[in-house]
Protein backbone atom coordinates (compact mmCIF):
# COMPACT_ATOMS: atom_id res chain seq x y z
CA UNK A 1 0.00 0.00 0.00
CA UNK A 2 2.81 2.44 0.82
CA UNK A 3 4.37 1.94 -2.62
CA UNK A 4 0.98 2.68 -4.19
CA UNK A 5 0.60 5.89 -2.19
CA UNK A 6 4.19 6.99 -2.86
CA UNK A 7 3.86 6.40 -6.60
CA UNK A 8 1.52 9.26 -7.33
CA UNK A 9 -2.09 10.34 -7.61
CA UNK A 10 -4.49 8.28 -5.56
CA UNK A 11 -8.16 8.87 -4.82
CA UNK A 12 -7.27 9.01 -1.13
CA UNK A 13 -5.21 12.18 -1.75
CA UNK A 14 -2.39 10.63 0.31
CA UNK A 15 0.98 10.87 -1.39
CA UNK A 16 4.67 10.47 -0.63
CA UNK A 17 4.81 13.90 0.97
CA UNK A 18 1.90 13.13 3.32
CA UNK A 19 3.47 9.82 4.34
CA UNK A 20 6.88 11.41 4.90
CA UNK A 21 5.41 14.22 6.97
CA UNK A 22 3.35 11.82 9.07
CA UNK A 23 6.36 9.58 9.71
CA UNK A 24 8.48 12.60 10.67
CA UNK A 25 5.89 13.97 13.13
CA UNK A 26 5.51 10.83 15.24
CA UNK A 27 7.08 11.31 18.67
CA UNK A 28 9.52 8.41 18.07
CA UNK A 29 10.63 9.66 14.63
CA UNK A 30 14.30 9.48 15.62
CA UNK A 31 14.01 5.68 15.61
CA UNK A 32 13.77 5.56 11.80
CA UNK A 33 14.28 9.10 10.38
CA UNK A 34 17.71 10.69 10.01
CA UNK A 35 17.64 13.95 11.96
CA UNK A 36 19.35 15.79 9.09
CA UNK A 37 16.34 15.20 6.83
CA UNK A 38 13.41 15.62 9.21
CA UNK A 39 12.82 19.26 8.27
CA UNK A 40 12.67 18.43 4.55
CA UNK A 41 10.17 15.63 5.24
CA UNK A 42 8.03 17.91 7.40
CA UNK A 43 7.77 20.58 4.73
CA UNK A 44 6.62 18.41 1.81
CA UNK A 45 9.82 18.87 -0.16
CA UNK A 46 11.42 16.25 -2.41
CA UNK A 47 14.30 14.91 -0.33
CA UNK A 48 16.46 13.69 -3.20
CA UNK A 49 16.29 17.01 -5.07
CA UNK A 50 17.45 18.95 -2.00
CA UNK A 51 20.88 17.28 -2.05
CA UNK A 52 23.50 16.67 -4.74
CA UNK A 53 24.13 13.07 -3.64
CA UNK A 54 21.69 10.26 -2.93
CA UNK A 55 20.36 10.51 0.60
CA UNK A 56 18.82 7.98 2.94
CA UNK A 57 16.37 9.79 5.23
CA UNK A 58 14.91 6.56 6.63
CA UNK A 59 16.66 3.72 8.41
CA UNK A 60 15.84 0.43 10.04
CA UNK A 61 15.44 0.90 13.81
CA UNK A 62 17.06 -2.50 14.39
CA UNK A 63 20.19 -2.43 12.20
CA UNK A 64 20.50 1.17 10.89
CA UNK A 65 20.36 0.21 7.19
CA UNK A 66 19.38 3.34 5.22
CA UNK A 67 16.57 3.84 2.68
CA UNK A 68 15.65 6.56 0.22
CA UNK A 69 11.91 6.04 0.78
CA UNK A 70 9.63 4.92 3.58
CA UNK A 71 8.43 2.06 1.38
CA UNK A 72 12.02 0.81 1.16
CA UNK A 73 12.14 0.55 4.94
CA UNK A 74 8.91 -1.45 4.99
CA UNK A 75 10.06 -3.75 2.18
CA UNK A 76 13.33 -4.38 4.00
CA UNK A 77 11.64 -5.24 7.28
CA UNK A 78 9.18 -7.53 5.46
CA UNK A 79 12.09 -9.33 3.80
CA UNK A 80 13.36 -10.51 7.20
CA UNK A 81 16.86 -9.24 6.30
CA UNK A 82 17.34 -8.33 9.96
CA UNK A 83 15.64 -9.08 13.27
CA UNK A 84 13.15 -6.19 13.13
CA UNK A 85 9.58 -7.50 13.14
CA UNK A 86 7.06 -5.55 11.07
CA UNK A 87 4.32 -5.49 13.70
CA UNK A 88 6.42 -5.23 16.85
CA UNK A 89 8.34 -2.48 18.58
CA UNK A 90 8.91 0.76 16.73
CA UNK A 91 7.79 -0.50 13.30
CA UNK A 92 4.50 -1.73 14.72
CA UNK A 93 3.98 1.61 16.42
CA UNK A 94 4.83 3.45 13.20
CA UNK A 95 2.25 1.39 11.29
CA UNK A 96 -0.41 2.18 13.87
CA UNK A 97 0.54 5.90 13.78
CA UNK A 98 0.30 6.05 9.97
CA UNK A 99 -3.05 4.25 10.03
CA UNK A 100 -4.41 6.48 12.80
CA UNK A 101 -3.32 9.73 11.20
CA UNK A 102 -4.55 8.93 7.71
CA UNK A 103 -7.82 7.25 8.64
CA UNK A 104 -8.63 9.98 11.18
CA UNK A 105 -8.27 12.64 8.52
CA UNK A 106 -10.79 10.86 6.31
CA UNK A 107 -8.21 10.42 3.58
CA UNK A 108 -8.10 6.66 3.70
Amino acid sequence: MIIHLESGPCESKIDIYNLNETAATWFQWKAYVDEEYQDVLLHHREVQSEYSEEVYPFWCPECDTGFTKLSGLFQYVCSKACNQDLYEDKMGKLIRWLEKEHSASGRE
